[in-house]
């Protein structure tokens, strides 16, 4: 019997920025900020072709899970739902891409279960953002969590000292 704490661990997309941020929250929506990248980081995929650029996004995505659920487990958490939320569509890509990211995620990892959002105004606000369904489900107890974790992320959301500062790899 595991003694973790569940979480939802929740990838915030800057798309402008080109980088995320990854963060826990609790079932009652205390939130857990983890790690962020620079900006940039997900810039690899522009200028692919498409099906380049959904397995680019899916894999580096994944990535950013891994990292999230290793410092979640060094805290006695583990993740119960993946949320991932980004700002919008991603930037210099045809208009599927965000949605067709979203359902290769969904489909890709069933365990735990994962939702993707849009929203408009996800970075900096103090309030709860009108998410846009894109792909997976959530039931309703956490949506609650989620909605009061991400207005309490808006404290911190500019706090370089709340995150931790995933550099981006060069190549040599």
């Amino acid at each position: 019997m595991s003694d973790k704490e569940p979480v939802l661990l929740t990838v915030l997309i800057e798309t402008a920025e080109l980088r995320w941020h990854v963060a826990g929250i609790d079932l009652v929506g205390k939130p857990l900020p983890l790690l962020v990248s620079e900006a940039g980081n997900l810039s690899p995929y522009l200028g692919l072709p498409f099906d380049d650029q959904v397995s680019f996004l899916r894999h580096r995505l994944s990535g950013v899970l891994q990292r999230g659920c290793d410092r979640l487990w060094g805290r006695r958490k583990k993740p119960c739902h993946i949320v991932f939320l980004a700002d919008g569509p991603f930037t210099g890509a045809v208009a599927e891409l965000t949605p067709r990211v979203a359902e290769h995620l969904v489909e890709w990892m069933t365990r735990p279960p994962v939702v993707f959002f849009t929203t408009p105004h996800l970075f900096g606000t103090r309030e709860p953002p009108a998410l846009d369904h894109l792909a997976g489900e959530m039931d309703a107890s956490l949506r609650v969590a989620l909605d009061v974790g991400l207005s309490a992320l808006g404290n911190v959301w500019d706090r370089a000292d709340a995150w931790e500062l995933v550099p981006t790899k060069t190549s040599s």
